[in-house]
């Protein structure tokens, strides 16, 4: 028997193990199906193992599969970036990269993205698909984008986190009955109408998380899943929002909204920049990755964002939110 392993099978074997389906993933890969089955049973023989339980909904890894596919997924990034090495020369990146990107990161983000790497990569066509982060897990998965910013990353295991930043969170209201000073407790939160999007959303599902750990109640008064809708109706003093510092800090120089830093110990985001787990990506996406981190990093730097990066190179903190160099409390009109 023929011992030796093509790398396109393997390749093929944690496409199958992401889709959890043959006829799926023999779509996508444009194979024959009837080839892609004899394929993975071809790769179980060769190796002496047996890698799939198949029933009639699909395929399922078993554990020997499982720690196969984790193996060979940390062999292939290992050749992509052998590879990327190789390739890359001292002329600059070129192809189509599609970002997946929140609301919340804001328009002016988003611009700054666009010109930004339209300077620095000219020839790097990029696109940006806007949605949330369930959409962005599907974008991901079926690659209608290369990468693309999520929230709660450990519950799709076919996401990768580039790098990951814990964002600090802020309680939104009108100044017009604003009673809180910079800094507010979860327990503060108790009674107040809240202005949330609803379930499943990620603010949703935290902020009721940590309450729950806490014995806070919380009041919903409104579920809405727009978030300029939320800031109006915040505005027109219907009720308090949760947001992080990227989705406010364009709205702060206004006379309507007033914020306090919800403390750190009580809730804070977790957002990442993810790729497709075992995924090897083109050059030309490995630089706009560095470029978004970058970007994040000097957001940061200038207030615009606040928090700190937890995986990947140096931790960059901001504790406290300021505008113009002086802490915001109630903003001044």
């Amino acid at each position: 028997m023929d011992n030796q392993i093509e790398l396109r099978a393997l390749r093929h074997f944690i496409r199958v193990s992401e889709l959890g389906s043959i006829s799926r993933a023999a779509v996508e890969l444009r194979i024959a199906q009837p080839a892609l089955s004899r394929q993975m049973r071809r790769l179980e023989e060769t190796l002496g193992v047996q890698l799939f339980i198949r029933d009639g909904r699909g395929v399922t890894l078993t554990e020997t599969g499982a720690k196969l596919r984790d193996e060979v997924a940390n062999v292939l990034l290992r050749l992509e970036n052998a590879c990327l090495q190789a390739r890359i020369d001292e002329g600059s990146p070129s192809g189509v990269i599609r970002v997946g990107v929140l609301p919340n990161l804001g328009p002016t983000f988003m611009a700054e993205l666009i010109l930004g790497c339209l300077q620095q990569f000219p020839r790097v066509k990029l696109k940006l698909l806007e949605g949330f982060t369930y959409q962005t897990a599907n974008w991901i998965q079926s690659k209608q984008i290369d990468l693309g910013f999520a929230y709660d990353v450990d519950s799709y295991r076919h996401l990768s986190p580039e790098f990951l930043f814990k964002e600090e969170v802020y309680l939104v209201g009108s100044t017009k009955n604003w009673r809180f000073g910079e800094r507010v407790l979860l327990s503060e939160l108790e009674g107040l109408p809240l202005i949330i999007p609803a379930p499943p959303s990620y603010t949703r599902r935290r902020l009721e998380a940590a309450a729950h750990e806490q014995k806070v109640e919380l009041t919903f008064k409104y579920e809405i899943d727009s978030i300029p809708l939320i800031k109006r109706m915040i505005a027109l003093d219907e009720g308090y929002g949760i947001f992080s510092r990227a989705c406010l800090w364009e709205d702060l120089e206004g006379p309507n909204l007033a914020v306090a830093a919800i403390e750190r110990s009580s809730l804070s985001f977790e957002l990442a920049l993810t790729t497709a787990y075992g995924t090897i990506l083109p050059p030309a996406a490995r630089h706009i990755i560095s470029f978004l981190e970058q970007m994040v990093r000097r957001y940061v730097e200038l207030g615009r964002w606040s928090g700190e990066f937890i995986t990947g190179g140096t931790r960059v903190h901001r504790p406290t939110l300021e505008v113009a160099g002086a802490p915001v409390g109630p903003l001044a009109n």
